[in-house]
């Protein structure tokens, strides 16, 4: 059984107990995958965080900055897909309709709706989520783009919580569609995928007020999570 990515990071001494606590803190406020939310705060790097979760999953890495990206695995999967999932087509095999996708943080349950979407058997592979983006504005927006390093914020308090929800427990491999999509669910999916994204603009927006806040000592770190665990 793999251990939880928890686990795996202060194994690696990148974390430690008390931002673990935050860290779940905040996702508990904020929403959002665990990973995505220690980078944000800045405990772990990216390159922390893909080599954990390479440990934890059994998957390989692909560096999307120097990445061989196929042109026809850019037809598979749309621009409002890839930003909604966190994923990046790097390579296809038409002829199997096997598709290679870069994610920062897989799990099966969204690997399997992106198989749906695209009608592929799906081979995800990890990345950082900044060389994703980049080359979703790369090769969708035709952008010039270079990394863009975060700087983090000391923790300050940390609430009492409960156990961490448990990550994957079993390496992930290939992920295959479960059937033909008909026109209206794959429209209807289409449909889901926009309304995510508005919400998904909003709440990057509502997070960076409050690190704001945060920033001019106004609130505290894990402050809102608490609160929230009272509600």
């Amino acid at each position: 059984m793999s251990r939880k990515l928890g686990e795996v990071l202060i194994s690696h001494r990148a974390l430690d107990e008390e931002k673990l606590l935050a860290a779940l803190s905040d996702q508990r406020a904020f929403g959002g995958k665990l990973g995505r939310t220690l980078v944000d705060l800045g405990y772990v790097t990216e390159d922390q965080l893909v080599r954990a979760l390479s440990e934890q999953l059994s998957l390989d890495t692909v560096d999307m900055d120097t990445a061989d990206v196929h042109e026809d695995a850019l037809r598979c999967l749309s621009v409002d897909v890839c930003e909604r999932y966190g994923v990046f087509p790097v390579r296809v095999d038409s002829r199997q309709k096997i598709l290679w996708v870069a994610t920062a943080e897989p799990d099966r349950q969204s690997l399997q709706e992106l198989a749906q979407i695209a009608q592929h058997t799906l081979e995800p592979m990890l990345a950082s989520m900044s060389s994703i983006d980049r080359a979703v504005r790369r090769y969708y927006f035709g952008e010039r783009t270079g990394p863009a390093p975060r700087l983090a914020e000391p923790l300050r308090t940390v609430p009492d919580l409960p156990p961490p929800r448990p990550s994957p427990a079993q390496p992930l491999g290939p992920v295959a569609p479960e059937g033909a999509a008909q026109d209206g669910v794959q429209e209807l999916r289409t449909l889901l995928v926009r309304i995510e994204k508005e919400v998904t603009a909003q709440s990057r927006a509502f997070r960076a007020l409050v690190e704001l806040l945060q920033e001019k000592g106004i609130i505290r770190r894990g402050e809102l999570g608490q609160r929230a665990a009272k509600k």
